[in-house]
């Protein structure tokens, strides 16, 4: 069997299989596409290890080895353009049952800790590896039950493009009171929420700023990039946070500290999208208190009573 000899960093030298590396290089190649046996011998050819002329023979004997090893490779004829195709292989990536559903609620509870773009990564290398196991079942599993998986991510990066933030775009929204319509809206910026992607916007149609379950929006209908709407008024609302969650607080982009000690942390937030700030407000429980405005201020206890109400009925 042929060997060569590669110097490393430390003088010493490494002596490895050339016939064994061709095999996997050949492997790897039909991994990837189907070849012809000149494709192969040109990749070879410009392999910088191997580095030399290999002959068509030299292929074939090759090809039978991976046979040997349990590869099922369609031999090449003029149905399939004179192309080896490999069909099957024994060199898998094997997951348990078990392992399985610890590998899908990893990705689960990580998803929802990291920002929505390494999300879409995440599922893309989740794809990556349920292809390695070969097995049909695992990869529909592993597809169908990633985070995001409701959403148009080619829409996601359009509305993720500076350009559209603060021009006015027509869409096509699923309502949940009205159905399919076309909106007016002024895109401000996506936030990732508790596993769900939402457009935060100014609405036309209520003259205010509105948030949007981005898995509602369908399409986008028309852009006016001539001219640049600002946003509608805002307000800004002081709270405390004290307790646990002063271990846990992470301030956000619209919020700036005020004050801060192992006792107490006071934030100020210009608040853009009500739904979404009360929603936040409220996940802090008791260990949250507004100082500054008494509309909202107000408004909060309005929404705690409601809630109150819904839980004795």
């Amino acid at each position: 069997m042929e060997r060569q000899s590669f110097a490393q960093k430390n003088t010493k030298k490494l002596w490895i299989s050339t016939t064994g590396y061709r095999i996997l290089i050949i492997l790897k190649a039909l991994l990837e596409k189907s070849c012809t046996i000149e494709e192969l011998v040109e990749i070879l050819k410009n392999n910088p290890v191997v580095n030399k002329s290999i002959s068509k023979d030299t292929i074939r004997l090759a090809i039978n080895t991976l046979k040997s090893a349990g590869c099922v490779i369609d031999r090449p004829t003029k149905k399939n353009n004179y192309k080896y195709e490999l069909l099957k292989h024994p060199f898998t990536f094997n997951l348990s049952k078990k392992e399985l559903e610890l590998f899908l609620a990893l990705r689960e509870k990580y998803a929802r800790e990291i920002s929505w773009q390494e999300v879409l990564l995440i599922n893309d290398l989740y794809d990556e590896f349920a292809a390695l196991t070969c097995n049909e079942e695992i990869k529909t599993k592993v597809h169908e039950s990633r985070p995001l998986a409701e959403i148009n991510t080619q829409l996601l990066w359009e509305f993720s493009d500076s350009k559209l933030i603060g021009k006015k775009v027509q869409i096509r929204y699923i309502s949940p009171e009205y159905g399919e319509e076309d909106i007016d809206i002024i895109p401000q910026r996506i936030t990732y929420e508790n596993g769900k992607i939402y457009l935060a916007c100014h609405s036309f149609k209520y003259n205010r700023n509105s948030i949007l379950n981005f898995e509602r929006i369908l399409k986008i209908n028309v852009v006016n990039l001539k001219e640049t709407y600002t946003s509608a008024a805002t307000y800004e609302v002081m709270y405390e946070i004290t307790g646990d969650s002063i271990s846990t607080f992470e301030l956000k982009d619209n919020e700036k500290l005020v004050y801060l000690s192992n006792e107490v942390i006071r934030v100020n937030a210009v608040v853009e999208n009500e739904f979404l700030f009360i929603q936040r407000i409220l996940l802090f429980g008791c260990n949250v208190k507004i100082i500054s405005p008494d509309f909202f201020r107000r408004k909060l206890i309005n929404k705690l009573k409601l809630i109150q109400k819904g839980y004795e009925e």
